[in-house]
């Protein structure tokens, strides 16, 4: 808040308390809120502050810059009250999420709702891919009473995310259940029998590998492995 912004502050201020703005009490009050932004939640504040009653009856009321400070955050905070984070894309990452966590939290608070974030599709191998595919041509209920196939419907197998709430990698939610969720959901194992077998034939192929290298190919690979180790 500069110096102009903080004296029509404080000429709103004296249409409530009468007081007599001047050059110097704007530095002043520019000053005490520099990191504050001049807005309507700043207006609020005043107008807030000379609604509540004084804690002595008969007490004038006499506002400065740190209740300005404090019933604006109050009314931030309470636009806050049941906030829900919308999913973003990058949500993966975990410094992607943080600024997208913080920048919603920001607007929610300013009086604004995010817009809705339509995030490109994932490429066709991913497992993402696989799972929206996984729910296309699903029949949608005609009526409450009926069962839905929903993968919010079941907890997940995979990362454990509870009925009604979103799947997490790393910790973090996710746009697109697990696949073994969606299986679940639709009254299947939660592991892909086909798949199972076909990891299981990966390691027994490379445990049969494993076990026919010779002494030297077997310290060639040791090596290999403790380089790989310490340059990741």
């Amino acid at each position: 808040m500069n110096r102009a912004e903080a004296g029509r502050l404080l000429m709103h201020a004296a249409a409530f308390d009468n007081r007599q703005p001047s050059e110097a009490a704007a530095e002043a009050w520019a000053a005490a809120l520099g990191t504050m932004p001049f807005d309507q939640d700043a207006l609020a504040a005043v107008a807030r502050y000379y609604a509540t009653p004084p804690a002595r009856p008969g007490d004038r009321l006499w506002i400065q810059p740190h209740d300005i400070r404090t019933h604006r955050n109050a009314i931030r905070g309470e636009r806050l009250d049941g906030f829900v984070y919308e999913p973003q894309p990058g949500d993966d990452n975990p410094k992607t999420y943080l600024q997208n966590l913080r920048r919603q939290k920001a607007l929610v608070a300013g009086g604004h709702r995010p817009a809705a974030v339509r995030p490109a599709l994932p490429p066709g191998e991913s497992d993402r891919m696989k799972g929206t595919l996984a729910l296309v041509g699903r029949r949608v209920p005609v009526s409450d009473d009926e069962p839905s196939n929903s993968p919010l419907s079941v907890a997940c197998p995979k990362c454990t995310a509870r009925l009604g709430q979103q799947c997490t990698r790393s910790g973090h939610p996710i746009t697109t259940p697990h696949p073994a969720r969606v299986r679940v959901a639709n009254g299947e194992p939660a592991t892909d029998p086909d798949a199972e077998r076909a990891a299981e034939q990966r390691r027994t192929a490379a445990a049969a590998y494993l076990d026919s290298l010779t002494d030297d190919e077997r310290a060639e690979l040791a090596a290999h492995q403790e380089q790989m180790r310490r340059t990741s």
